[in-house]
């Protein structure tokens, strides 16, 4: 399957996955979990000093291999008469090291050859990517350092750690964290996949709720996690487009590869959507803008008293309608969370907006979309057909959109 057919971009890909052992290995359970469902065979190594933070069976079950811990294969196990250190790196497309600690780092950049990972190291064909995790202190030692510049001169690709709380509370904030998952996945998507079918396509997406000032600490919002169009950014990132990502308050870091901008109000969102859709060949409106607003917010705290208060609320700009009177040729898609009547209001909104499709799901009862990271969707067309998509994490639900919008723009080009 070619990454513009379907679901599984990393189909008939064999990545090693190696696991050494810090606070952050619990990360690579996840990691394995979305190589496996874009179709990648993965296998996984763990070294002793992972055990101690993770077990292996929650990568033999995602994986359906399983992990190669010891340099000598055990008699009557998963490789016998075979060396897998060689093997393995005889037939992967990728090795993976995540995450990497100081001292995987050094044993790497001497060449050391004392154990199954270091071995596999040392006979890995291709360039290896290698993500950090450590203790900013260590991160910025010179010895680590030169360790690294080593690596980088040898080819091999060296992803930046993060910022952000670590396991033990440091002073201010230092480089150390473990890169997220999905930069991971995109440095693997650059090596793996060099010729991605939305290359060139400028992508603009909204995500997340907007918040709607009432008093000085109160606001009107959404439940809205902006995990939908997260996922659509850092998919799209992945396949090579150009993604401009703008974002409502939500938790979620960064994607990868993304320009992000964030906003907090409706009408900062409208400017910021506006002024990106001007560069934009298509736009996927995931966001969900709050339709009212407080006519008079308050300067000061809003006091309790007796009786019911009122708030006098004022429509908000409809953001998707003022993108639609510009569309021309360009690519539009809109999303309708409905309470009911499901396929009716998603194409009333489909035809007022001129989309191109719609994608429609509830947001109330037991498969509530609304801040999940799995949901049930319908996708609409202007001729009113509409697709079905299971339950599924938005992760996986995420492509089957970018595969729309990519034979749209690739027959429009």
């Amino acid at each position: 399957m070619t990454l513009g057919e379907g679901r599984a971009p990393l189909a008939g890909k064999f990545i090693v996955l190696a696991v050494t052992g810090g606070i952050a290995s619990y990360k690579s359970i996840d990691l394995a979990r979305q190589l496996t469902l874009e179709g990648a065979e993965v296998q996984t190594v763990l070294t002793r000093s992972a055990r101690a933070f993770v077990q292996p069976l929650p990568f033999q079950v995602l994986t359906g291999r399983t992990p190669i811990e010891k340099m000598f294969p055990v008699e009557g196990g998963d490789h016998p008469g075979d060396m897998p250190h060689i093997s393995l790196t005889e037939k992967a497309h990728q090795v993976v090291l995540a995450p990497a600690t100081a001292n995987a780092v050094a044993k790497f950049a001497r060449g050391d050859g004392d154990d199954f990972l270091s071995t596999l190291l040392l006979s890995a064909k291709a360039p290896v990517i290698v993500a950090p995790a450590m203790n900013p202190r260590m991160w910025s030692s010179p010895a680590v350092q030169e360790n690294i510049r080593l690596l980088r001169s040898r080819g091999h690709i060296v992803i930046e750690p993060g910022v952000g709380r670590m396991a033990r509370p440091e002073e201010g904030e230092g480089r150390g964290r473990l890169p997220e998952n999905a930069e991971i996945l995109a440095e693997i998507h650059k090596v793996l996949l060099p010729n991605p079918d939305l290359a060139g396509l400028r992508l603009l997406v909204s995500a997340g709720p907007t918040r709607e000032r009432w008093d000085a600490v109160r606001y009107l919002s959404n439940r809205s996690s902006g995990k939908m169009g997260f996922a659509i950014a850092e998919a799209a990132a992945g396949r090579g487009a150009e993604v401009t990502l703008v974002s409502g308050p939500v938790s979620l870091s960064d994607p990868a590869g993304v320009k992000v901008f964030r906003v907090e109000t409706a009408e900062e969102m409208r400017i910021a959507m506006l002024d990106a859709w001007r560069n934009a060949d298509a736009a996927v409106m995931a966001a969900a803008v709050a339709d009212y607003r407080p006519s008079a917010p308050l300067d000061e705290k809003k006091k309790k008293e007796s009786g019911p208060a009122a708030i006098e609320l004022e429509r908000t700009a409809d953001i998707l309608a003022e993108m639609s009177e510009s569309k021309g040729r360009r690519i539009l898609v809109g999303f309708a969370a409905e309470t009911g009547q499901l396929a009716e209001n998603a194409m009333d909104k489909l035809r007022r907006k001129k989309l191109d499709f719609i994608v429609a799901n509830l947001v109330s009862g037991e498969e509530n979309a609304m801040g999940a990271d799995a949901s049930r969707a319908i996708i609409f067309d202007p001729s009113g057909s509409g697709e079905e998509l299971p339950l599924q994490e938005k992760y996986l639900l995420s492509r089957k959109l970018l595969d729309r919008i990519t034979k749209m723009w690739q027959k429009s080009s």
